[in-house]
């Protein structure tokens, strides 16, 4: 799995691409965490390259929302392609996470 970051105003901006299975969890789910501020963070992951998820990587996506939300911050998803909008809504996630279609309208509603 490729990982990039950015920010873009206070907003940090994770670009995922690849497969979040068992493998790539661990390490994307640690380093998305470090780049969680302990106040008000504002955290988009866009998962426009992300093809594939397992329930490790929904329960990686499931621990960065309570962090954020623990420091009451605000956190979404865009870019989702439709095999993990049909996983995230098979589990139920979909009804937990702020999902956008694409990266400019999730920064227009997070602004």
């Amino acid at each position: 799995m490729e990982i990039d970051e950015e920010s873009v105003g206070d907003i940090c901006v994770v670009t995922a691409r690849g497969r979040l299975d068992g493998n790539a969890s661990g390490p994307f789910g640690e380093r998305v965490q470090k780049l969680i501020g302990a106040d008000r963070p504002k955290l988009l992951l866009d998962f426009a390259g992300v093809d594939f998820v397992t329930s490790a990587g929904l329960r990686v996506v499931l621990m960065i929302l309570k962090r954020v939300k623990a420091g009451n911050g605000v956190f979404a998803l865009c870019g989702v392609q439709p095999s993990v909008r049909e996983v995230l809504d098979i589990t139920g996630f979909t009804a937990m996470l702020d999902v956008h279609p694409e990266r400019a309208t999730a920064l227009r509603a997070m602004g």
